[in-house]
């Protein structure tokens, strides 16, 4: 997995810009490319975070030097957040629920208020959606949820957990069964899911035993489905942004 250049790390000349959108009592980030995109991406940040964890210099100064040097095609990229606004309990059990119910409210109202920022509607084939930690959990939900809105999926270091906390861990068959029928009874046959952990992450013994028993259903994942592992990468934003580094090229594309 290669290394982020340290000189991503300071803005790049002509990068893109942030932009805030309200909605109710909420907002979401959106990021704005410099150059002009027809692609868009949903980064969910993990547990106890909010829509800054990923829109921080470190992480946007490496996205517009990647699309500065042609490594990344242009793309928004839209900063939601999962928790409501009076949510003080942040604990994985109380963070599960919300990312359960999140699909609905980035259907009902953060996709409609950022394309329309973004002045496009997205179809799905270039509509992505990914996140870190309890927004991986996010992610396997919207998979489960919104396969019409959704084509690309990037979990990182967050199993599924449709059969409870921990599921992907603790009933990866099971786990990996509801996956399937979930893309079976929504109909798509056309997504991609990009999964990434670190062999010393605390969500590697989940996500791992997930991913595998879904690589033992090659009917139904098959070539949809990639999964890299950082050999001694951990669960920090750190690490996850190496992640992105090396994955958000791979989105959008095959």
């Amino acid at each position: 997995m290669l290394s982020i250049p340290s000189g991503f790390t300071q803005p790049c000349e002509n990068g893109g810009w942030v932009s805030r959108l309200e909605y109710g009592r909420k907002f979401a980030l959106l990021y704005t490319p410099a150059k002009p995109a027809d692609r868009i991406l949903y980064l969910i940040h993990g547990g106890g975070g909010d829509q800054h964890a990923f829109f921080c210099p470190a992480f946007l100064n490496m996205v517009d030097h990647m699309i500065a040097c042609g490594m990344l095609q242009p793309l928004y990229i839209v900063s939601p957040c999962f928790y409501s606004p009076e949510e003080k309990d942040k604990r994985p059990a109380s963070s599960g629920v919300a990312v359960k119910a999140f699909p609905r409210e980035l259907r009902e109202e953060i996709i409609p208020l950022a394309e329309g920022a973004a002045g496009m509607a997205f179809d799905r084939e270039r509509r992505a959606i990914g996140g870190f930690s309890m927004g991986g959990v996010a992610t396997w939900y919207a998979f489960i949820q919104a396969l019409d809105l959704f084509c690309w999926f990037l979990p990182l270091s967050g199993d599924c957990w449709a059969l409870g906390e921990k599921g992907g861990g603790t009933h990866p068959v099971e786990t990996a069964e509801a996956l399937a029928l979930a893309a079976k009874e929504q109909g798509a046959a056309d997504w991609r899911i990009h999964a990434m952990t670190g062999s010393q992450d605390i969500a590697f013994p989940n996500l791992d035993a997930q991913v595998r028993a879904m690589e033992a259903m090659p009917d139904v994942f098959g070539k949809r489905l990639s999964y890299e592992v950082l050999e001694g990468g951990v669960h920090d934003y750190e690490t996850m942004f190496r992640y992105l580094f090396n994955a958000l090229p791979l989105l959008f594309v095959g």
